[in-house]
Formats: C-alpha cells, structure tokens, sequence
C-alpha cells in the first residue's frame, strides 16, 4: 500500500509545539478532522479510540517513531495524516526514547487487512534512517509528501 494516495497535504503538519502524548494525539486527530471533513462527532469518536488504543500499549515503536491508529464504524475508508515534531515528545515509546514522527490510521471499524497493511508500510518506509530524517526535516507539508513519495518508489 502507498500511503501517499492515502495522504493530503492538508494532511501534514509541520514542526509541532505541542507537549505530551495526549495533545499530540489531539492536534493529530484535529488535523485529519480539518482535512478529511470529518463531522465532530466523528472526530470526538476517533479521539476516544485513538486515546482508548494507546492506553492499551504505547503506538511509540521505537526509532523515533509513533503510529496512533485505531478502527470506528464512523468513517468509511482510511485516511492518513502525518506530523513532525523537531523536538520531540515523550510517547512512552518501547526504546524510551522522544518522538519525532507521527502517523495516524483511522479505519472503518469492519477493515483487518488494510488496516494492518497500512501499518506495515509505515515501518517498512521508516525503518531507513534517512527517510526518517528526511521526513523530520521536511520544511513543508507538500515537501514532506514528495519524500515519501521517493521512498515508497524505493521500498512499496
């Protein structure tokens, strides 16, 4: 799966200021609500199923990456959003180690295989410490897409 046809540049934040897991995942949510129109009834859901997820064990898997996701019968198809953040959060992630790249997944509750493939395609894309640090260096959202564009040329 490529998930640069899954991914808008409305999609993709650049550099965030926010503090902590929570108002990261927030901002996160907030950002695929504003580029994907979702109702707020649907962002409060994917909220509640994102936090839900995480409380369950970290989505921080390491290398400086974070993959919140979560599946809610309030949407119909997959959508994809990306944050960077230079100085990094704290995610409890399993190294222990700040955050500097995030994916957020949201599926349609009844989806395994995409879902999953999904995730998949985001570790092997970032396993490449240069895509890594390129995506965290990207200075914009459609910069940041033309990256992981080269990449899935590469490693999809």
């Amino acid at each position: 799966m490529k998930l640069s046809e899954r991914m808008i540049a409305r999609g993709v934040f650049i550099d965030s200021d926010k503090e902590g897991k929570v108002n990261l995942m927030t901002q996160l949510v907030d950002l695929a609500a504003d580029a994907f129109e979702l109702d707020p009834t649907a962002r409060e859901q994917v909220l509640e199923a994102v936090i839900a997820r995480e409380e369950q064990r970290s989505t921080g898997i390491g290398c400086g990456l974070a993959v919140p996701h979560c599946k809610v019968d309030c949407v119909d198809q997959m959508y994809i959003v990306a944050m960077t953040s230079r100085r990094g959060v704290d995610f409890d992630s399993s190294d222990k180690d700040l955050v500097y790249l995030f994916f957020l997944i949201i599926s349609p509750e009844n989806t395994a295989g995409p879902h999953l493939t999904a995730l998949s395609s985001v570790a092997r894309l970032v396993a490449d410490a240069k895509v890594r640090r390129e995506l965290i260096e990207a200075t914009t959202p459609d910069h940041f897409l033309t990256i992981l564009k080269k990449a899935e040329e590469r490693y999809v």
